[in-house]
């Protein structure tokens, strides 16, 4: 504003100045014709009442210009600043794009070496199995079987987490929901973990009783990468838990690991993002804490991260169904740990 001022008042007193030269130059002149005064000159010469009034119609104009010239330098100043923004923005854009190309580069040299050690296994095995030359007992046998199944489980998992992924980004991700056993598919998923007896062994179950509208299978893949998350990256000391409080059911899926560093708490929910490289172990897809939450958000819930006590804790929430909601299931008795494993290597390639 002051600038706009100055600018208009020095103009102002360019035309004033500039004005006053015509009356001066007119009264001299009107002087030397014989006017003693300037009563005189003004009565020989009415034309200087004329004059006299230059620099006042010069000053207005001048401070017209002053007021367009202060609107031009405000504009000018309003262009480059908005040139400044967006140049700015466009380099944080331009970062953030040689950040994404080079996430997606290493997105696809980790999923090309995910999926090629699970076929590697897959292939080898089953080639060893058709060779007549070797000589397999029937333990043996069941043994390369039940490995070529697991490896060929871990496929079809990182299969759909990318289809998911591919889908959700055109709003193509099917969702059909229905009553669900929250507690049943949490045990069901850690009944059929691709992990190793002891792995299984270490997951504490903590289940009560949690109903929600949601779909399973999409339920079953989110607790299936939380607890290969948990597996992969996590302590020694694993738990899955459900509980229904206040109208919401949680699924808790905790570890004593390290836990995820502060600023890296939301990226891991990120597309192509992981922490496994700085916590010395393999790279993962990086698509599974991504697809979780996608999925969580489609049937209506969350799915966030808390580090506290030196535990890691990923909790997945969904609106609770009320007690008018829910029917009343009769049959038989919930199928043990045994067959539901058995369910899920049988309808493995759904999930």
């Amino acid at each position: 504003m002051d600038s706009k001022r100055n600018t208009v008042a020095r103009w102002g007193i360019y035309g004033f100045l500039f004005g006053a030269l015509f009356p001066a130059i007119g009264w001299t002149a009107a002087t030397r014709t014989g006017a003693q005064t300037l009563a005189d000159a003004h009565a020989a010469q009415p034309v200087l009442w004329i004059v006299d009034l230059a620099p006042f119609v010069l000053a207005m104009a001048g401070f017209l210009i002053g007021i367009q010239q202060a609107k031009l330098a405000a504009a000018l100043k309003a262009t480059d600043q908005k040139v400044h923004d967006r140049t700015r923005e466009l380099r944080v854009a331009n970062d953030r794009l040689q950040h994404l190309i080079q996430s997606k580069d290493q997105f696809l040299a980790t999923v090309s070496h995910e999926l090629r050690t699970p076929l590697t296994v897959v292939c080898g095995f089953a080639q060893e199995l058709l060779d007549d030359e070797v000589r397999i007992s029937g333990l043996e046998a069941k043994e390369l079987i039940g490995v070529i199944a697991d490896q060929s489980h871990e496929l079809s998992n990182i299969i759909e987490d990318l289809l998911v992924a591919a889908r959700a980004d055109i709003g193509a991700v099917s969702i059909s929901k229905v009553e669900v056993d929250v507690a049943a598919e949490a045990e069901m998923v850690v009944s059929g973990c691709v992990c190793t007896k002891d792995e299984r062994a270490s997951i504490r179950l903590d289940l009560e009783p949690a109903v929600a509208e949601i779909d399973p299978t999409r339920l079953r893949q989110i607790v299936r990468n939380l607890l290969t998350n948990a597996i992969r990256y996590g302590g020694p000391v694993r738990s899955v838990e459900t509980r229904t409080s206040d109208g919401v059911v949680t699924i808790r899926v905790r570890d004593n690991g390290r836990g995820i560093p502060v600023e890296d708490r939301e990226r891991v929910f990120e597309p192509y993002q992981s922490t496994g490289a700085e916590r010395g172990v393999s790279g993962s897809v990086g698509l599974g804490l991504t697809v979780s939450r996608k999925l969580a958000t489609l049937m209506g819930g969350d799915l966030s991260y808390t580090y506290d006590d030196g535990i890691s804790t990923f909790v997945l929430s969904f609106p609770a169904l009320e007690s008018g909601q829910i029917s009343v299931i009769e049959g038989n008795e919930e199928p043990s740990i045994q067959s539901r494993s058995a369910f899920v290597a049988r309808t493995s390639s759904s999930l």
